[in-house]
């Protein structure tokens, strides 16, 4: 059938859904659950637009054969798609429902069959519709019966799987963030939607052909309304979700990568200062860092750096200390990378061997948050001893070696 959806609508949502594909291709490829929800958007795609008519009237010039034809098949064959969209889903849910990963390939070889073969059946089927140069349920007939059938059986097995999940994993689910609770309210509706379209679209022709009445919508509008909600609405908005969530940790954006960004001063000074206690950085097969493995890594290096240059410091503090004021613990630790950048020795007193440490259990989001004030102190604090430095070697008359420079280029984190 031919769209019955305004264009202003459906050129958005396409638009919208082919945005959508790139992006998981670029950010979300890596696992199988991430490929096989990309194949199930392609063919969601390529199945909207099998329904739109410029789409249509482009195949029947591209292709040979008599423009009718061409254009019925198109609407015979985006059901077809349709229910290839719809093997992706019930592999999916399989491997949500527990089924071995190692075997989805070979499962899902057998859902291509499936769906293949249901293709076939609407196409033949079809026949007569096409002949006729009409819509299937303006044809109607038993062979209209058998089309609606073999579309609706693998969305109705779908549904019943993809709802037993949902509501295990529901009522499963402890605390959850609003990524996964928008997944689990758009699967649910995706669920009923189609186990509706399972019910109604082979018993509402089977009632018009055995009562020998007229399709209740033979131009099929309300079919065609309903196919477009689920298939380019529902389901792209719940697989778009953990798009947005990649993409905004891609770009720094999450929560995490704004702490790193926050930190990123002070921890580039701190290693500049103090390099043997930089760590390795773990990148993915991209090059890439996870956020919450390089905010792990920058604090670790911070909170060694400042072990180290405590042996510099005059009044060395303990940043965990209670009631300790950030300013002046910024300024300090300036003080003391400016000493150790003039070189003068480590305090020996103020060494504490590594045996006589005893971290015991840390309150680790109180100590990011201390972490973050003392980053914010930090760029007034390092002027001011930059400044003090600067003085101080004017009034020596240049004797005594530069200004101490803080800002030394390090290798990005990535």
């Amino acid at each position: 059938m031919t769209s019955p959806i305004p264009g202003l609508i459906t050129w958005p949502v396409l638009t919208g859904i082919a945005l959508a594909l790139a992006g998981r291709w670029w950010l979300l490829r890596d696992s199988i659950i991430d490929r096989l929800i990309n194949r199930g958007l392609a063919a969601t795609l390529f199945a909207n637009l099998l329904q739109e008519a410029w789409f249509e009237q482009s195949l029947a010039w591209l292709l040979p054969g008599d423009d009718s034809d061409v254009v019925n098949i198109a609407r015979q064959l985006a059901l077809g798609a349709t229910t290839l969209t719809i093997s992706h889903v019930y592999a999916v849910a399989k491997l949500w429902a527990g089924a071995d990963p190692a075997h989805t390939w070979r499962r899902q070889g057998r859902y291509y069959l499936v769906a293949i073969t249901a293709t076939a059946v609407i196409l033949v089927a079809g026949t007569p519709a096409r002949r006729a140069d009409q819509l299937i349920d303006q044809t109607l007939g038993w062979p209209a019966v058998v089309v609606w059938a073999a579309f609706s059986l693998p969305l109705g097995a779908t549904a019943l799987l993809l709802g037993r999940v949902c509501v295990r994993e529901m009522r499963t689910a402890g605390d959850t963030s609003w990524q996964e609770r928008a997944v689990y309210t758009a699967c649910l509706c995706s669920t009923v939607g189609l186990g509706v379209i399972a019910v109604v679209y082979p018993l509402e022709t089977a009632i018009s052909v055995m009562t020998g009445q007229p399709s209740f919508a033979p131009e099929m509008h309300w079919k065609g309304w309903s196919g477009f909600l689920l298939s380019a609405v529902v389901v792209p908005a719940a697989v778009t979700v953990p798009l947005i969530s990649t993409l905004l940790t891609h770009i720094g954006w999450d929560r995490t990568g704004r702490y790193c960004r926050r930190l990123q001063p002070m921890w580039a000074d701190l290693t500049a200062a103090v390099p043997e206690i930089v760590l390795e950085t773990q990148r993915d097969h991209n090059g890439r860092t996870d956020p919450a493995i390089r905010l792990h890594r920058m604090t670790v290096e911070i909170r060694d750096s400042l072990l180290h240059l405590k042996r510099y410091s005059d009044s060395p503090d303990d940043l965990a200390a209670a009631g300790s004021d950030p300013h002046i613990y910024a300024r300090r630790i300036a003080e003391a990378i400016a000493t150790k950048a003039a070189g003068h020795p480590p305090s020996a007193s103020r060494f504490t061997p590594r045996h006589q440490v005893r971290p015991g259990a840390r309150d680790l989001t109180a100590e990011l948050r201390q972490l973050l004030a003392l980053a914010k102190a930090w760029p007034h604090a390092r002027r001011s001893s930059t400044t003090t430095s600067a003085s101080r070697c004017g009034d020596t008359g240049g004797r005594g070696g530069g200004a101490v420079r803080l800002q030394v280029p390090l290798e990005p984190l990535g």
